[in-house]
């Protein structure tokens, strides 16, 4: 099965699977991205997610618990937020390899 056979995930998706940690709409992103034909797009977008889990993470560590409990709808609107542009970068290029197999 070659790279381009292989079936997209549309990235309309993607900011609903970020909802729970944008990790998960990092990692769908990139599938899209290898089967796309841009493998580096793929590297970079799971480099940076695991960069910025790491930053959020560390920042956290220094926020008291409380005010994290507090904060939930902030880390919700991170996780949608990244989801929301994974998907507009991917976007055009995905409509363009759909098109190109109708």
């Amino acid at each position: 099965m070659s790279a381009n056979s292989r079936r997209l995930f549309n990235p309309v998706l993607i900011p609903i699977v970020s909802v729970p940690h944008f990790i998960f709409g990092a990692l769908m992103a990139a599938f899209n991205w290898r089967r796309l034909g841009f493998p580096d797009k793929a590297r970079n977008t799971i480099r940076w997610s695991i960069i910025g889990t790491i930053a959020l993470l560390i920042i956290a560590f220094y926020i008291p618990v409380d005010t994290l409990k507090k904060m939930w709808s902030v880390g919700v609107g991170i996780n949608l937020g990244t989801g929301m542009a994974l998907r507009t970068l991917q976007l055009p290029e995905y409509n363009k390899a759909t098109m190109n197999r109708q």
